[in-house]
């Protein structure tokens, strides 16, 4: 009785291991992430031994099925505290079958992933100005001409829905003007005689306006290091990856300042006192 048991979990334990063997396990992390909020990390796992699996694990996800040659993705919550760039370990696909008495894992390969700085919710009064702001001049409006609309996403300012179209949906939406409201859309800012936690603050200031600008679909461009290492102009709406990147590794000290004259400068020693005042 004894031996017949044995033979069981030792049968147990070499179906489990061959559960987990013979996968194909890659990490996928966003594209761009900021300090603070909330995302996803995706575990693509493939089965390249022509064989089905069963009851595999990766984190809290978990899936019953895995046919022979496919593919299956589980995901992971995602939520960093600091910027910097932080190397993402420690993860493994694991397998529950045929029993939980054996639960074989496999570890995933290390990554990397830049996190930006966590998004300040406040902004200087240069911002937000009802006449004159950066916003103002740049952000859509409810009223006159446009040439889009998009849902409402959370986070945005509520004053930019429009609610007699919204009546008549299932969802709120904004309208975005085609008005070029004359405002120098490549911004400089400029992080000189600022160090310590004034610095990081000044950081998340500078944060919160790319993804204020981002999200009023505004392509303005900002002055940082690419991907070279040399400075230009990078895209809030197409260079976002290059631009956290650029602020997750961001130290004190003075900036190489763009040639152009047409740059509007942020001087963020004078806006964190204005903001603080």
């Amino acid at each position: 009785m004894s031996s017949c048991f044995f033979a069981c979990l030792l049968w147990s334990a070499v179906v489990s291991w061959r559960n987990v063997s013979g996968l194909s396990l890659e990490i996928l992390l966003p594209d761009f992430y900021f300090a603070g909020q909330k995302d996803t990390i995706r575990c693509r796992i493939q089965d390249i031994a022509g064989r089905p699996r069963f009851f595999l694990g990766f984190e809290t996800d978990f899936a019953e099925f895995l046919p022979a040659g496919s593919f299956i993705m589980l995901k992971a919550d995602l939520e960093a505290s600091s910027r910097g760039y932080h190397k993402i370990s420690g993860f493994k696909v694991f397998s529950g079958y045929p029993v939980d008495l054996f639960v074989c894992t496999c570890e995933i390969s290390a990554g990397s992933l830049h996190v930006g700085p966590r998004p300040s919710v406040h902004v200087p009064e240069i911002f937000n100005r009802e006449e004159g702001g950066v916003l103002d001049k740049l952000a859509a409006g409810k009223e006159g001409d446009y040439w889009m609309q998009k849902p409402y996403q959370e986070g945005e300012d509520a004053m930019l829905i429009n609610w007699s179209i919204s009546a008549r949906s299932f969802t709120e939406w904004v309208l975005i003007k085609a008005v070029n409201f004359g405002f120098n859309r490549k911004l400089c800012f400029d992080l000189s005689d600022l160090d310590g936690q004034v610095f990081e603050d000044c950081l998340e200031m500078v944060a919160g306006l790319i993804i204020r600008l981002r999200q009023h679909d505004i392509d303005a461009f900002v002055w940082g290091r690419g991907e070279t290492g040399n400075y230009q102009w990078l895209s809030v709406m197409f260079d976002m990856p290059v631009l956290v990147r650029w602020l997750a590794e961001l130290r004190p000290g003075l900036l190489p300042p763009p040639v152009e004259s047409d740059v509007e400068m942020l001087k963020f020693a004078d806006l964190y006192r204005s903001g603080v005042s």
